[in-house]
C-alpha cells in the first residue's frame, strides 16, 4: 500500500495534545495503528502527553525544534528519529524559522 500524504486531507488541530498554535495532520489508521504526517507551523507545539495503549516512532522530515522526552529536552533536526514507548511522556515544539514536518507511526499495543 502506498500512502501519499500530499494527496490526503489535512486536518488542522488547534492546541494539539494541549500544545500551542495548531498542528496540520494527514493520517491513515486501521486496526493495527496509525501512520501520520504532522506539520507544526513556527511557534506551534504538540503538548506533553503520555502514551497509553500505544507507542510512537517519529522521524523528523524537515525543520527544527525541541522534544521534551520524559523531562529531558533534546534539539530536533532533519533525519532524527524519536521513540516514545508506552507509559512514557513527550511533547514537541517548533522553535525554528520554518515549518517542522514530522512522520509518525503509532502501532497499537497488544
Amino acid at each position: 500500500m502506498i500512502l501519499n500524504f500530499d494527496e490526503m486531507p489535512i486536518k488542522v488541530v488547534p492546541h494539539f495534545k494541549g500544545g500551542e498554535g495548531e498542528a496540520h495532520i494527514a493520517a491513515y489508521a486501521d486496526s493495527m495503528g496509525k501512520i501520520l504526517q504532522c506539520t507544526l507551523p513556527v511557534g506551534s507545539s504538540i503538548g506533553l502527553h503520555t502514551h497509553e495503549g500505544d507507542c510512537e516512532i517519529v522521524y523528523v522530515v524537515s525543520g527544527t525544534g525541541v522534544c521534551m522526552d520524559d523531562g529531558v529536552e533534546y534539539a530536533l533536526t532533519p533525519g532524527m528519529r524519536l521513540y516514545c514507548p508506552e507509559h512514557h511522556t513527550h511533547g514537541i515544539r517548533n522553535n525554528g524559522t520554518e515549518p517542522l514536518v514530522l512522520f509518525g507511526i503509532l502501532p497499537l499495543s497488544k
